[in-house]
C-alpha cells in the first residue's frame, strides 16, 4: 500500500511539473477571438444529447489563454494552447469529483483531454482528436 501511494504522489508531482514546464515554454498564440465565448455541447462523439446523458448540458467558457465551464455537474478548468489556426488544446484540466448522474461526464473529459483541433461554422464550435470530429457545441 505504501509503495503505490508513494507511485501515485510521485507521479502527480511530476506531471504537474512537467505540464508547468509546457504551459510557459509552449505558450505560442493566444485563443483566436471568435472561440473566446461560452460554449454549449450539443453533440457527443457523434451523438445527440438528451436529459439521460447530462443532468445540465456541458458548457466551456474560453479565453484567450484559459476556459472554465461544468461538466453539467462539476466545475472544470484549465489552459488553453494553439499553435495555430485549428490547433487548440485543453490543458492542465482540472474537475471537481462530487458525485453525478451524468452517464457520459467521463467521455466528455477523456475528449477534451485529447482534443486537438477545431472549426467554426455557422456559429457552432467542433473540436476534433487524432481520430476525427469529437464534439459539438452551440454558442451559449
Amino acid at each position: 500500500m505504501l509503495f503505490i501511494a508513494v507511485s501515485l504522489a510521485y507521479s502527480c508531482k511530476s506531471t504537474k511539473e512537467a505540464s508547468t514546464e509546457t504551459g510557459t515554454a509552449a505558450v505560442e498564440k493566444s485563443i483566436e477571438k471568435k472561440l473566446q465565448q461560452t460554449w454549449i455541447l450539443e453533440n457527443l462523439n457523434g451523438k445527440v444529447l438528451t436529459e439521460k446523458d447530462f443532468s445540465k448540458f456541458p458548457k466551456i467558457d474560453m479565453t484567450s489563454s484559459a476556459f472554465s465551464g461544468s461538466t453539467g455537474c462539476n466545475a472544470i478548468k484549465g489552459n488553453l494552447l494553439s499553435k495555430g489556426a485549428g490547433q487548440i488544446q485543453f490543458l492542465n484540466l482540472t474537475s471537481e469529483t462530487k458525485k453525478c448522474d451524468s452517464k457520459k461526464e467521463a467521455e466528455f473529459l477523456q475528449l477534451l483531454r485529447t482534443t486537438s483541433g477545431y472549426s467554426i461554422e455557422n456559429n457552432k464550435l467542433y473540436l476534433s482528436n487524432q481520430f476525427g470530429l469529437t464534439m459539438s457545441f452551440k454558442k451559449g
